[in-house]
């Protein structure tokens, strides 16, 4: 158990450090023109691994990440859940067609939950990274 909690915190720094990383073709120019300051906002983020997934009698497979909304934010803050792939952001709050299925996620005041629904008897991939944005 410790080994699997060492290895996420390690999956988790690593992701964090290579979103992080500045790069000319992720800047965008800033709403009202290029003298617009951006103004920081109270959002804060968090990055996950979906690894371990249990698949239900309907073929969903479900990856639940519990405690990852703190209760300061869990009342009257917005969540945004991402899918990250190929250096882009993929909102699936709202279930997106991907890999030959569906995948949406959930979230309660606390936990989030990454759902896949597909026809195939195993999934199409191992593991998928997801950004969760508490606005």
């Amino acid at each position: 158990m410790k080994r699997i909690l060492f290895t996420t915190m390690i999956a988790n720094a690593l992701i964090i450090f290579s979103l992080n990383s500045c790069k000319k073709d992720h800047l965008s120019p800033t709403p009202g023109g290029a003298t617009s300051v951006a103004v920081p906002t109270n959002a804060s983020t968090v990055n996950l691994v979906a690894y371990h997934w249990i698949k239900d009698a309907y073929g969903v497979y479900t990856n639940s990440f519990a405690g990852v909304i703190s209760p300061a934010n869990s009342n009257s803050h917005k969540v945004k859940i991402f899918l990250l792939e190929n250096s882009k952001e993929t909102q699936i709050n709202n279930p997106i067609s991907f890999m030959g299925g569906e995948l949406w996620a959930t979230n309660t005041q606390s936990d989030v939950k990454i759902l896949f629904h597909c026809t195939e008897l195993n999934l199409p991939f191992s593991h998928l990274v997801i950004k969760v944005v508490i606005e």
